[in-house]
C-alpha cells in the first residue's frame, strides 16, 4: 500500500470515528449541550484535528442526519418493493420503521426528536443548502410509503401525501412514548395493526 492510500484510509477511519463520536454526544447531550470539544474528547482527538474535518457542530449533525436518513431510506424502500399486495407492503414498512427505531436509536432520535424538543424542526437551523439537502431525503423515505397507497389506489397525490405526513408522525410517538416500555413490541404490533385497519378500510 503506496503512502496516498495509506493517508487516505486513515483519514477516513478518523472521520469514520468522528462521527460515532458525535452521534454518541448529540444523543447523549441533546444538540444544544453538545460541543465541539466533548465531541473530540469523545474521539480521542485534539479539538484543532476535528476542525480539519468538520467546521462545526451543525456540520456533524448534518452529517449523521445524512447518515440516518440513508439507512432508513434503504429499509423502507426494501419493504415497499416486496411482492405481495399494498396491505402486507405497507405492514412490512410499519415494521422496519419501528425496527429502525429498536436497532438505531442513536439515528433514530437523532433524525426525529433531538432538535424537535430543543428549537422547534431543523429548517431553523441549518443553511439553506442543508435544510434542501435533509428535506430530499426525508421525501425519499416518504416516498417508499406514497408509492405502496397509489398500489391501492388512493388518490390524488396530496391526499396521499397528508395520509403519509400522519402516519410518519403517529409511528414516531408510538416510538417516543412507548420506546422504553417493556412491551415496546406488543404495543408496536397493536399500533401496526390499527393504523392498517384505518388506513385500509378508508381506501
Amino acid at each position: 500500500m503506496g503512502t496516498k492510500e495509506r493517508r487516505r484510509r486513515e483519514a477516513a477511519e478518523r472521520r469514520r470515528c468522528i462521527l460515532a463520536a458525535a452521534r454518541e454526544v448529540f444523543w447523549q447531550r441533546g444538540y444544544a449541550g453538545a460541543t465541539m470539544p466533548q465531541i473530540a474528547a469523545r474521539a480521542e482527538l485534539a479539538p484543532g484535528t476535528l476542525y480539519l474535518y468538520f467546521p462545526g457542530k451543525d456540520a456533524l449533525y448534518v452529517e449523521l442526519l445524512l447518515e440516518g436518513y440513508d439507512l432508513l431510506i434503504r429499509r423502507l424502500h426494501a419493504a415497499a418493493e416486496q411482492e405481495g399486495e399494498p396491505a402486507g407492503q405497507a405492514a412490512a414498512l410499519i415494521d422496519a420503521f419501528f425496527g429502525f427505531a429498536r436497532e438505531h436509536p442513536e439515528y433514530f432520535d437523532i433524525i426525529f426528536f433531538v432538535l424537535q424538543r430543543e428549537a422547534g424542526r431543523w429548517e431553523g437551523s441549518f443553511p439553506a443548502e442543508q435544510v434542501e439537502r435533509l428535506a430530499t431525503k426525508e421525501a425519499a423515505c416518504k416516498q417508499a410509503a406514497a408509492a405502496v397507497l397509489e398500489r391501492a389506489g388512493f388518490a390524488p397525490s396530496d391526499r396521499r401525501a397528508h395520509l403519509v405526513d400522519a402516519v410518519w408522525g403517529m409511528l414516531a410517538g408510538v416510538v417516543y412514548s412507548f420506546r422504553n416500555h417493556d412491551a415496546f413490541d406488543d404495543i408496536a404490533s397493536e399500533a401496526k395493526t390499527l393504523l392498517l385497519a384505518a388506513v385500509f378500510a378508508s381506501a
